[in-house]
């Protein structure tokens, strides 16, 4: 008797888990959120690094205006990048490393741009301290703003070009409509 309890409490678990798989990626995660493909990422990631490049372009005008706004406004940006990133390690990562699980060279090399990335994304929260300091010492914020924007710039151009690039071929609707079309085309 008491094994069937127990195999009905594994049912009911195994249904709990498959509801939440069910789940958009905006919910919170828990140990046991699955890893799984979101056609919509990639979109909102780029729209969040428009949002923050806008932000940083702002913040010359903020600082004639107003220079504690400039300053709150430098801050939150640096958060604006923190949420990226978070974002970024736990839908991204997860993804690719899942889709290269069979792959020690490709995992090794997943792992290098990740060092890669999170060098770039230091440099700019190192280029917004500088800039918030800048703004707080009452000093022309012109080359700091350069800075942040380019160390952006190179921060998104590399996320673009080669980390959302391999989590989007991780997309599995993509990789069986490959399947069926290169089945078809040996016939």
């Amino acid at each position: 008797m008491g094994n069937e309890d127990e195999a009905f409490a594994h049912a009911h678990l195994a249904s709990r888990m498959r509801e939440r798989a069910a789940a958009p990626p905006a919910e919170a995660l828990t140990w046991h959120t699955p890893v799984r493909f979101d056609p919509g990422l990639i979109r909102r990631l780029l729209e969040q690094h428009d949002s923050l490049d806008t932000r940083i372009a702002e913040l010359p005008n903020r600082f004639r205006r107003d220079r504690e706004e400039a300053w709150r406004a430098a801050q939150a940006c640096a958060g604006h990048l923190h949420e990226v990133r978070r974002q970024e390690a736990l839908w991204v990562y997860p993804v690719i490393a899942r889709g290269l699980d069979n792959n020690a060279v490709a995992r090794r090399q997943l792992l290098s741009l990740r060092f890669v990335m999170n060098g770039l994304a230091r440099r700019a929260l190192r280029g917004l301290e500088e800039l918030a300091h800048a703004v707080r010492q009452l000093k022309d914020i012109g080359a700091p703003v350069s800075a942040v924007a380019g160390a952006i710039a190179e921060y998104r151009q590399r996320n673009e070009s080669e980390l959302y690039t391999l989590y989007s071929l991780m997309d599995p609707h993509q990789a069986r409509a490959e399947a069926t079309s290169g089945s078809s085309a040996r016939k």
